[in-house]
């Protein structure tokens, strides 16, 4: 049976990376922008998918909303989970894959954040978005955050190398422009340990991204640039996409 290779990537010192990549004021400027642009209002109801350790999902919980959070690697939802009961914050987990969300016109908003779209095959992606719409009541919003291919070509790095707390973070990339993919190999060093992992994310451009979107049920609103709420332009850092489920 063919393993996929997200369902091992998220495991050993991988785990310790996205502990320590995000600081406390960059979550709470994420959560920031997912509530301006999102619109929430007291006691909404939101999806957080995939939800990784639950980061964004705890910081938007502690702000008065009702958020459920689904991911398919157990030990993210562990150290979730854990985080929860510590804050004594109120949090539905969901250990599920992010194509596969039973609820029907369940929530107010949704987001799906950190560069988590794309894993799949041309089906898989476009299963995910058709799962998200149809667990959004109409005229929610969904705010995706990805790289697309005016984000990440014009400033493309075959190799590169960052520290991440205690942890030397080396990664190699090679763009498949047939499969308009990025297939990259991560090395992970930490006191001699070494933990490599090898991922491929479907890249898409801003059109093909607002069309898949608009096959599945939603309307395109806003595309933003950065957190600050610029709007996106070509050779922008990341592309904050945010559209709204159609109504009936």
């Amino acid at each position: 049976m063919r393993t996929e290779w997200w369902e091992s990537y998220f495991s050993d010192l991988f785990l310790d990376v996205l502990r320590q990549a995000k600081t406390e004021e960059q979550t709470g400027a994420e959560a920031d922008f997912i509530q301006k642009v999102l619109r929430l209002t007291p006691r909404t109801k939101i999806l957080d998918v995939p939800c990784g350790n639950g980061r964004l999902s705890l910081e938007l919980a502690s702000r008065g909303y009702q958020v459920t959070g689904v991911d398919i690697t157990l030990p993210l939802l562990d150290d979730a989970r854990r985080k929860a009961a510590k804050q004594q914050l109120e949090v539905v987990w969901e250990h599920r894959d992010m194509r596969d969300l039973p609820w029907q016109e369940e929530f107010d908003d949704a987001f799906c954040f950190w560069g988590s779209f794309g894993y799949f095959d041309e089906i898989g992606n476009r299963g995910f978005l058709k799962a998200v719409a149809h667990a959004l009541k109409p005229g929610a919003r969904f705010l995706l955050d990805t790289h697309i291919a005016e984000t990440l070509l014009p400033r493309f790095q075959k190799r590169d190398w960052q520290r991440v707390g205690d942890i030397l973070m080396l990664q190699e990339r090679c763009y498949d422009h047939l499969h308009s993919r990025v297939d990259a190999e991560m090395t992970l060093v930490k006191s001699g340990r070494i933990t490599k992992r090898a991922s491929s994310v479907r890249i898409y451009t801003y059109r093909q991204l607002c069309q898949l979107l608009g096959e599945v049920g939603f309307a395109i609103c806003e595309g933003y640039g950065s957190l600050n709420r610029e709007s996106f332009k070509f050779g922008s850092q990341r592309l904050y996409l945010v559209a709204e489920k159609k109504g009936v």
